[in-house]
């Protein structure tokens, strides 16, 4: 009975090995002011600046965040004050960059490839007063697997598990 424990000890484990963590489960940092009622907020915008490296998956996250944020109760504006600006950053890491400074002293920049299978994305969602642009709230969640033909799903999937921890439960 002894051997048959072993090997199928050691089956299960690998197997588990073999699993990676889906986006939902992956560990989210979340940084807050503690001096902000977050649960004031009732109105959001998203501030204009985005980076347009991936337009495409930008756009996907911008929708994941309307949908999320209004499904939770919160109003987008585009006229007037809201309570807060929402932005965001997407950056990938197993794809081809431009590199900003030129190996070897070069003039032109050339074109650096990171080693991966497939893009691991890594999604900063901030929130900040509308006025100063200070970031009241913070939450950063790395290594999301891009699924090529499924891009939106993973990317929504990667937004609500920031934005679990979004209002923070303060005092």
């Amino acid at each position: 009975m002894a051997k048959i424990a072993a090997p199928l000890t050691i089956m299960a484990v690998l197997v588990l090995l073999g699993c990676g963590s889906t986006t939902a489960e992956l560990p989210v940092r979340a940084e807050y002011s503690k001096t902000t009622s977050f649960h004031e907020w009732k109105t959001f915008r998203f501030s204009g600046e985005t980076t347009n490296r991936y337009l495409a998956a930008e756009k996907m996250v911008q929708q994941a965040l309307l949908d999320e944020l209004t499904a939770r109760g919160y109003t987008r504006i585009e006229d007037g004050s809201p309570d807060f600006r929402v932005t965001f950053d997407l950056r990938f890491r197993g794809d081809t960059t431009p590199q900003v400074t030129p190996e070897g002293g070069g003039a032109v920049p050339s074109a650096r490839s990171n080693t991966g299978a497939a893009p691991n994305g890594t999604l900063t969602v901030e929130m900040l007063d509308p006025l100063t642009s200070q970031i009241l709230w913070s939450g950063t969640i790395s290594g999301i697997k891009m699924n090529p033909f499924e891009p939106q799903k993973e990317l929504g999937k990667a937004v609500w598990r920031v934005l679990v921890e979004f209002p923070p439960i303060t005092g």
